[in-house]
Formats: structure tokens, sequence, C-alpha cells
């Protein structure tokens, strides 16, 4: 009754809603005006994807198992969670603790600017998170990063003096939706926030878009209930409109800046052309042509594990050998054959072969299994961007991975340098919004100000460790032969090689310029004295 009353009431109210100033209950974020139908790409790629990344996928892993006593039984297969296999690897590749970013201006005096970025990414722990979140944009097909200025409140809610800080937030791809592009990178865009209080779902919305010269920051909040024997994940109900402050006090619904001129945001996709929607801005996963793959790798590896179940040892014994007790829990009779009992007994038999005692084990497959896994191994290799052989199943070690000096003509180098360059772009833009707010907001750093630091322009630089994938040396001396013959520029040397800014390079050439000088003035000094 109660029920039936219920589902009344909530029909009235999505009917009567709009007159009541209650908006209706929306199912997913797509259907909010101003969202991309982007919801079959997400729901059948980037939540695909991301079930896989976290090793478990209903659909493929749950699969029949019938037994006599539960012909309608479930298990779930044994896997080989190969899809964070290849994230992880190749996030270690691309990223590394010695990665460096420079920020250098126009008149040389770089430090302080320098010094103030550096301590803004030290504080968001971006040299470690940044690895982690690579790994898992090359699973779901990207990801953003996202720049605040957050002060502290104290419990009267007032902001405490000096608190301010900027923040950087690592948001995967299904915690934001594109909303506006071109053909350099996403400018516009909607983060999904979501937490679970006192039965319900709550979902933040944070729009970030432009109009005109203005960038506006716009907050929505919606509530629905948590239903236990609801199929709908959390993801897929936003619910009804609720007031925002409820939740988050200390929020703006709407917030518009000026004096900007980049998005608050970066968001980076992985270096695979998007086969599944051309029209997206959104990439796909480095894993995402090669799900086939992955299913027959888990198939061969569980059946590789249920081998050693299955091929246990086995005897058949005569049916004369089998005990019989009765359980005292149940009451009912157990057969059991007892291979510690060594006394004789008396079976009522003559027949020799009745007498018997087979062994009935079966042969593992073992190197069948190696062999099978470790072709689609080299198939997932091809599919995901790495060399031939990256991947190896052994049957003692288990799954090992290649870690020999990576050429420049192997595939793994071509996948990990189109990728670095994809997230040397979003650094950038990362890079210049932390300037750029803490301008807006007039932070210091040891006495000066941000602001006037940024009047006089800046250039950033983000230099990979190639160390891991090359030997540094012989670029040095390649770099050096080009120099020395007139193929090559210092300024381009130090640039390219050595991973200097171009005004840190200029820098540089003068410095040795005025070294030059001096030793020659030193050397025609001598010279003289040597005359007389």
């Amino acid at each position: 009754m109660f029920k039936r009353i219920k589902k009344k009431v909530k029909n009235w109210m999505q009917k009567n809603g709009a007159e009541m100033g209650l908006t209706k209950e929306f199912k997913d974020i797509f259907e909010v005006g101003g969202v991309p139908a982007f919801n079959q790409f997400y729901y059948f790629g980037i939540f695909v994807w991301k079930y896989l990344y976290k090793g478990y996928y209903k659909a493929w892993h749950r699969i029949a198992a019938p037994t006599i006593a539960n012909p309608r039984g479930m298990r779930d297969m044994e896997r080989m969670d190969m899809a964070k296999a290849v994230c992880a690897e190749m996030a270690g590749l691309i990223w590394s603790e010695q990665c460096e970013v420079h920020v250098s201006q126009g008149d040389g005096d770089n430090q302080p600017l320098d010094d103030y970025v550096h301590g803004v990414l030290a504080k968001n722990n971006f040299w470690t998170k940044m690895q982690e979140h690579i790994e898992q944009a090359l699973a779901l097909g990207g990801g953003a990063i996202k720049v605040w200025y957050e002060e502290k409140h104290d419990s009267k809610g007032n902001v405490i003096p000096d608190s301010g800080q900027i923040k950087l937030g690592f948001c995967m791809a299904d915690q934001f939706v594109p909303t506006a592009w071109d053909n350099a990178k996403v400018t516009d865009g909607v983060f999904i926030s979501r937490q679970a209080k006192d039965g319900y779902y709550y979902t933040r919305l944070e729009w970030h878009k432009w109009d005109g010269l203005t960038y506006w920051i716009t907050n929505e909040l919606y509530r629905s209930e948590m239903k236990k024997d609801s199929a709908a994940e959390p993801q897929d109900i936003l619910g009804f409109r609720y007031p925002l402050e409820s939740i988050y006090p200390f929020l703006n619904d709407e917030t518009p800046i000026t004096g900007i001129d980049t998005s608050l945001f970066a968001y980076y996709r992985t270096a695979v052309a998007n086969n599944i929607d051309d029209n997206s801005p959104l990439g796909v996963s480095i894993y995402a042509n090669a799900l086939s793959t992955l299913k027959a790798l888990d198939v061969c590896y569980d059946s590789f594990i249920r081998e050693f179940k299955l091929g246990k040892k086995r005897i058949i014994v005569p049916s004369q050998c089998i005990r019989t007790v009765i359980d005292p829990v149940t009451g009912e009779p157990r057969r059991y054959f007892d291979a510690s009992d060594e006394a004789y007994e008396a079976l009522s038999t003559d027949d020799p072969e009745s007498l018997k005692i087979i062994d009935n084990s079966v042969e593992l497959r073992v190197d069948e299994h190696v062999s099978a896994i470790n072709a689609f191994l080299s198939i997932l290799c091809l599919q995901v961007g790495f060399s031939a052989g990256t991947f190896t199943f052994d049957k003692v070690s288990g799954l090992k991975t290649a870690t020999e000096v990576i050429s420049e003509n192997s595939k793994t180098y071509k996948t990990i340098k189109s990728n670095q360059l994809q997230i040397k772009m979003a650094i950038d833009q990362v890079i210049n919004a932390i300037i750029q707010v803490a301008a807006l907001y007039n932070v210091t750093h040891e006495g000066q100000s941000i602001e006037s630091m940024a009047a006089k322009g800046w250039e950033s630089k983000v230099v990979f460790d190639d160390s891991i994938l090359q030997d540094r040396q012989t670029n040095i001396n390649e770099g050096v032969l080009l120099v020395t013959n007139g193929l090559k520029s210092k300024k381009t040397f130090l640039v390219d090689i050595m991973g200097l800014t171009e005004p840190e390079a200029e820098k540089e050439l003068k410095r040795i310029a005025e070294e030059r000088n001096v030793t020659a003035s030193a050397v025609d000094l001598l010279d003289m004295g040597g005359d007389e």
C-alpha cells in the first residue's frame, strides 16, 4: 500500500514539478541540456574499459558452471588482468619522476616564477599523481587536470587569512564530458563528482564555459535515492535538482572570471585515432581494439588454472573398498576411501580384477597453455602499440616484461613519443592556468607578486627523461657532431638535446661567449708577456 502511494506521489511530482519549481528526474548526464549525446560512447566504451581496467567485467567473467547439486550454478573466471598490466607498463615508460618542467621569462630572470610553479606542483603531489593519471588515461582514453584556487574556512564560515592555495584535480575520463572544442584542444566541459550520504546519491556538475572573454564556472547539484534492488548503476541516475548549499556551503552557483585567456583545465587523450566516434574529441583506450584478445587471454588463463584444479591425482577403487559413516551433523551417510588404513580386510569377492586400484590421473597440458597465452600476448603487443615480445608468459615465473633499452625505430618508442606529445600540451596548459589563477587572486611568492611576474610573459617547457628509452650519451655525441659540421645550431642542440627552453639556451650561449672572450683575453696577455 505504502509503495503504491509513494509511486503516485513521485509520478505527480514529475508531472507537476515545473509548476513547483522542481527539475525533472534525469536518468543520466546526457539528458541535461548542453551536454553532447555521447551516452553510447560512454556506456559501451569508457565504462566497459573501466571494468576491464579494474579487472572484472561481468559480461565476460561471470560464466555458467552447472553441477549436479546446482544445475544453474555460476562462477567467476580466473583473470590475467592484462588491461591493467599494459597501461601500467606504458605509463611507466611515458612518465618518470625525472621528467622536468621549466618556466622561463624573456628577461632571463625566471627563477622566482619557476620556483613558484614547482612549489604548486610539489604541494599537489604532481610527480606521483601524474603517472597514476596517465595510466588511467591510457585505460579510459583520456583524462582532465583541473586548476582552482581554494581558501579554508573556520567554524563560522569565515575565510582564514593567508590560507589560499592553488589545487590540482586529476579526473578520469568518466568524470568529465567535453562540451566545446576545436582542433587544438577542448575549451569547455562539465566535471562530474559523486558522493553517497544519508541514503542518497549526490551528483555535482561543475560547468566550465566561455562566453566571449568571460569564463563561467557554474555548479549544479542533483540528488537520487539509493536503490539496492535497482539494476541501474549510480552513474546512470542524476535524480532531481537539489540546493547546492545543502552539501557544498562554500561553493557559488555561478562564478564569472575575466582577465584570463586559457581554460582552467586541460584535457588530453591517447595518441590513438577514435575509430568508434570520429565526431567527438574523446580518445579511446589503448586496448579499445584488442577486446577480443583480452577476452581470449582470460579464457586461456582460466583454463590454465583449472587444468591444475581438475587435473588433480585421482584413483579408481572397487566399491567394496568404500566405507560408509554417518555424518554427525546432518545424519546422512558419507562414503569415503580410507587411504591411511593399512589393516587387512576381507572382501566378498575372489575376482582379482575387481580388487585393482587404478590410477586415473590425467596429463597436464602446461606447455600447450603457455604457448597459447604467449601467442595471444604477441597479438596484444601489436594491438596496443608495444614491440613484439614485450610481454611473455613463463610457466615458472608467470608474466614477464622486456626491460632492455628501447631503440628509436621500435614500435614501443614511437607509441611513447606520440603519447608524450599529448601530455606535453596538457601540462603547458596546466602551467598557464596555475600562473593566471595565481595572478588573478593576487598571490605572492617570496614577497613578489605573481601578477607582476606574469606581466613580463613566460614560456613553459616539459622535458621527458629518455634515458630508459635510448642511450642519452649517443644522442649527445650525435648532436655535437652535427654542430661541429655546421648541420645544427648550438641553440637547437641545447633546446632539443639538453632540454633547455629558448631563453635559457640564449642565456647559456651568451655565458659561453663571455667565458670564451675572457679566456681569449687571458691568452693574449700571456702571449704579450712572453714577447717581452
